[in-house]
């Protein structure tokens, strides 16, 4: 039988004989690479079990293990399951703020955990909690003030949101273009950067966006631009044709 470098990691750690810091490190690769092969999101959660139950302290492996239980949700059909991930997710989350106020990504993987809720549960959940994710997103920056998935979260919120609930498609701008002064390869953010523009009826401004993001050669997450951002980006250049 042929083993998989994932699935050899995977017994690795099972026998004991990775560190915390290296079996986490293993499962980021494979997390953040999951397009490469369809068993690297599994193999990736077994790792961080691992770990989890090596070192329930460590802050880089909680980070992950609640990132991995959104991704779970992301990927599940039926919404009790996706309920089930996102909670879970917002738990891990809970805790590593509790282990450490200071971490940002505790703030903001509680805060993308807790909005997954409210859009799975619909729009009026979602703006009952906007006062709320707005205060996880802005600890996030202050912690970390190069925070790029806060700017994307803020830009994305400001976007969604009905003007008369405090929507600004300026400010969206704004947070969306901070962000990829940042960091120009984390492609969700031209994305939505993109998407501003098409709602503007900025044309030319989106096209240029969309063709810049599909032209990535080396993308910030991997698997997140194979799978989603470039698909959804060449789709929209689509949509532009006539415009």
């Amino acid at each position: 039988m042929k083993l998989t470098s994932a699935l050899l990691l995977v017994l690795s750690a099972a026998l004991g004989a990775l560190p915390t810091d290296s079996l986490c490190d293993q499962a980021a690769y494979l997390l953040f690479n999951r397009h490469l092969e369809e068993g690297h999101l599994d193999s990736a959660y077994s790792l961080l079990a691992q770990g989890r139950a090596q070192d329930p302290a460590h802050e880089h492996c909680l980070y992950l293990w609640s990132r991995i239980h959104v991704q779970k949700g992301d990927n599940a059909e039926a919404k009790s399951d996706k309920f089930a991930y996102y909670q879970k997710a917002r738990s891990i989350a809970d805790t590593l703020k509790e282990l450490n106020p200071k971490n940002p990504y505790g703030h903001m993987w509680w805060a993308v955990a807790q909005g997954r809720i409210g859009q799975t549960r619909g729009v009026l959940n979602s703006l009952f909690m906007v006062p709320s994710l707005k205060k996880a997103f802005s600890l996030a920056l202050e912690l970390d003030s190069a925070h790029t998935t806060a700017y994307d979260a803020y830009g994305v919120l400001y976007y969604e949101l009905p003007g008369i609930f405090g929507g600004s498609l300026a400010k969206s701008e704004e947070y969306l273009k901070a962000g990829l002064e940042i960091d120009p390869e984390y492609t969700v953010l031209r994305l939505d950067l993109a998407k501003v523009y098409i709602k503007q009826k900025r044309w030319q401004e989106a096209r240029e966006q969309l063709i810049e993001l599909v032209a990535t050669t080396d993308p910030t997450f991997p698997a997140d631009f194979v799978l989603d951002d470039r698909p959804e980006a060449l789709d929209l250049l689509e949509q532009l044709e006539d415009r």
